[in-house]
């Protein structure tokens, strides 16, 4: 599994939120396949959230802070959408869209950094074709907005890394707490995929997919998501 669909320190709490809805939710039917899950079971994982819940909640975080990851997110996700147009623009002025895709590479995986120094590249390009894009349907001011996209997700990453280096340090000091939530939820997602394989129900138990849905900014389920964290 690539970097980008691995969970993060700070997205085990909220992982675990999401799957827990789903797990509650079919705990009974999982049951008659896999027997260790049995209602004591859903309390040992309720349990393990708290206790991670707990120590999260020591963290002091800014207004700022706590939004970050979600903010930044949401913009990545609208400028790659944004660079679908451009790489279609691209194409037809016959331009080499390779850096086009490595940015939305970086974007789809987060690597923010990556692709903010890139960007710089891609309005450097743009600025020296303006004509000739603009002429297939690029807006005239492209780059100003793009240039005011770029800075704004630097200023995200930034509160982010700060958020990830403080959630590194409570792991580091918790870590028998977070890995026994993290295998709570590997095991249960395991076993739901293979338990509803081809159904509707499968992209709940599957990692990768949930990841998505926490990086939309979409925070579902019965409880919410601390996407602060």
């Amino acid at each position: 599994m690539s970097k980008g669909k691995q969970f993060l320190k700070e997205e085990y709490l909220p992982g675990a939120l999401f799957l827990k809805t789903s797990f509650k939710r079919d705990r009974e039917e999982l049951f008659t396949r896999f027997s260790e899950y049995t209602p004591e079971y859903l309390v040992g994982f309720e349990t393990q959230i708290t206790k991670v819940k707990e120590i999260q909640q020591t963290l002091v975080l800014t207004e700022e802070q706590k939004k970050a990851t979600v903010n930044l997110y949401l913009r990545a996700n609208l400028v790659n959408g944004e660079f679908n147009f451009l790489v279609r623009y691209f194409k037809k002025c016959d331009f080499d869209t390779k850096i086009l895709s490595q940015v939305k590479r970086n974007l789809n995986t987060h690597n923010i950094e990556g692709a903010t120094n890139k960007i710089n590249a891609v309005i450097q390009f743009i600025d020296a074709n303006n004509a000739a894009l603009v002429a297939k349907g690029l807006a005239a001011d492209f780059t100003d907005t793009l240039a005011a996209d770029r800075d704004y997700l630097e200023q995200q990453n930034v509160l982010q890394n700060q958020v990830k280096n403080q959630v590194s340090l409570l792991y580091n000091a918790n870590k028998v707490a977070y890995d026994a939530l993290y295998g709570y939820v590997s095991e249960i997602a395991n076993d739901g995929k293979i338990m509803y394989k081809g159904t509707p129900k499968e992209k709940e138990y599957t990692i990768t997919r949930i990841i998505e849905r926490m990086r939309s900014g979409n925070v579902g389920g019965s409880d919410p998501t601390p996407a602060t964290i």
